[in-house]
């Protein structure tokens, strides 16, 4: 679904800005690749500061947790780590990315993130109508649930991820975008809501043209077809070089005949599904 991986991140603080000695208490960051979470770092984090009542209230977090937690200078450059060079993505993101500078710049350290996403503003941009983009209404509105409790990073990173990935399907299902890049989420957010249908219509024709032209290059070659794991066939068209990264891809015809495209590597990728382990295509002889 994802092209490349996307880092969601939530960070639980002591108020609401850096530039007033506000602190981070808790981070979930969570590695979005194809279609699902593959990997998070989740802790508590011990900036030796004063929990605010109010916050222990709204959050659950007491001093006695972060006083027992993991120092923030052993915390931050883990995390960074984590992030390293992928695209990061966050929940209302000039929030969360402002704690991450300063905590950053704190203890002498550089962030190497490609480039944000903000859910927030891709909501607003490509599910126009709701009543609230508030994290929790708009979950419940899309039907996503909370696998543990409000105002905690990794509930709300988790939740955050799978709205992420709500907004990629959307984007495929609805506007036959063949391919979500980090990138594209991107150039929506930078968007007028009002010129985003116009843009993904500009977009998914460029997108599809370069794939005829692919398919015509390709023609003659004999059909090759694969299951994907849930058991839908899907002939293989030819394989590509993705312009982003020039990273090779499979491009392939789904059974209602659209064009779609993945990296090479995500096609082909062993995924852990109901306790074993299967790869996600496999050609049929």
């Amino acid at each position: 679904m994802l092209a490349e991986p996307i880092v969601m991140i939530d960070f639980e603080t002591t108020g609401m800005s850096p530039d007033q000695g506000d602190r981070i208490t808790e981070v979930a960051a969570l590695r979005i690749q194809g279609g699902e979470i593959v990997d998070r770092y989740v802790t508590l984090i011990n900036c030796n500061v004063r929990i605010p009542a109010f916050i222990t209230q709204l959050t659950g977090i007491t001093q006695a947790m972060v006083n027992q937690a993991p120092s923030v200078t052993e915390v931050m450059p883990a995390l960074l780590d984590f992030i390293g060079g992928d695209y990061l993505a966050a929940h209302n993101a000039s929030f969360d990315e402002k704690f991450l500078f300063a905590e950053a710049q704190r203890l002498g350290l550089s962030t190497r993130h490609r480039g944000t996403i903000c859910s927030v503003k891709l909501a607003r941009r490509v599910l126009p109508g709701k009543s609230s983009y508030s994290l929790g209404p708009l979950a419940t509105d899309l039907g996503l649930r909370f696998k543990g409790k409000a105002h905690r990073a990794e509930a709300d990173a988790e939740v955050a991820a799978n709205l992420l990935l709500h907004i990629a399907s959307h984007l495929q299902h609805q506007h036959q975008v063949p391919i979500v890049y980090p990138a594209l989420f991107g150039q929506i957010n930078k968007l007028a809501a009002a010129k985003v249908p116009a843009f993904l219509h500009e977009h998914v024709q460029g997108a599809h043209a370069k794939l005829s032209t692919k398919v015509k290059r390709s023609a003659g070659v004999n059909t090759v077809r694969y299951r994907h794991y849930k058991g839908g066939i899907y002939e293989l068209v030819c394989e590509a070089t993705q312009e982003a990264d020039l990273q090779p891809a499979i491009v392939y015809r789904a059974p209602d005949g659209s064009l779609w495209i993945r990296p090479k590597s995500v096609f082909f990728e062993m995924i852990a599904v109901a306790g074993k382990v299967v790869q996600r295509f496999t050609e049929i002889e």
